[in-house]
């Protein structure tokens, strides 16, 4: 499957593309402390004990709060909508709001996992699941974002049936997390290549991008919380760093594992899920879908 100019269909090949090198930069760590600066009251730890838990309600409020006005704005701009189909002027003040509106969404959604991550109560509901199925919704979505860059997508996946024990909400979640990291970091004109195979018992989901690559300092603590706020400033612009800390997360709930590689800035990344198969059968070959 393959998107560009705003179209996309079943295809093979993984398309290759050189960019300018672009930088990552790391936070700097904290200065080291002499002993006697840690030299502290008995009480200190309880006070900080409770300013991390502190902080822990305040982003959930926040979190939950972001999404409270949320539903009245997307209803106010459907309704306007609906009684300016003749005004594109306020379509496209209707569409600017939507794009605003669906930026909180991911944003909250970001906070909430952001928590569940770090204190390990990311929730899980494990069923028998069709891989294919789970992935359609992201691979279709993340065509439809390609084809806005003018990026080329291209998809391949395994002529059979891939079964996994998953939560196939999470699963879709941490798949559509690795494609939209893709793509927001690589630029216009770039290449995207999915790969989904199995290696014996093992499902492996690569996202290959030949955007801006990763730095060598980043690449070992990519999968950490907010890692990827460190990137340069209008790369990262529309997120936390949160989808990359919860594709871990989510992939180490299914017993399985993720793994990223890069030559260095500029020479692009590629990001590799594999999960455990639980049933394998082989069907027939599925038929191109059609174009958007």
């Amino acid at each position: 499957m393959s998107a560009h100019s705003g179209s996309f269909r079943w295809s093979v090949g993984t398309p290759t593309a050189e960019h300018a090198p672009l930088t990552d930069a790391m936070m700097e760590p904290p200065p080291q402390r002499s002993a006697s600066a840690f030299s502290m009251p008995a009480s200190q730890p309880l006070r900080q004990f409770d300013a991390l838990r502190l902080k822990d309600e305040i982003l959930a409020m926040v979190a939950h709060e972001l999404r409270g006005p949320l539903t009245p704005l997307q209803l106010a701009a459907h309704l306007i909508r609906r009684v300016s189909t003749d005004r594109p002027e306020v379509l496209r003040s209707v569409d600017m709001i939507d794009r605003q509106i669906a930026h909180i969404v991911r944003l909250s959604e970001d906070l909430m996992d952001a928590m569940r991550v770090e204190h390990g109560a990311l929730r899980v509901s494990k069923v028998p699941v069709d891989v294919v199925a789970v992935l359609a919704a992201p691979l279709t979505a993340a065509a439809l974002a390609a084809a806005q860059r003018s990026q080329t997508f291209a998809v391949q996946i395994a002529d059979r049936t891939l079964r996994v024990e998953g939560d196939p909400v999470r699963l879709a979640q941490a798949v559509n997390n690795l494609l939209h990291n893709a793509i927001k970091y690589t630029p216009e004109h770039g290449h995207i290549a999915v790969n989904v195979l199995a290696d014996r018992h093992v499902l492996v989901v690569s996202v290959k991008d030949d955007g801006m690559g990763i730095s060598d300092a980043l690449l070992p603590h990519i999968f950490d919380l907010f890692a990827q706020s460190c990137r340069t400033i209008g790369a990262s612009a529309g997120g936390l760093g949160v989808g990359l800390a919860v594709v871990k997360a989510v992939a180490e709930s299914h017993d399985g594992t993720v793994s990223a590689v890069s030559a260095g800035p500029g020479a692009g990344s590629e990001f590799t899920l594999r999960l455990p198969i639980v049933v394998q059968t082989v069907v027939q070959t599925r038929a191109p879908m059609s174009s958007v």
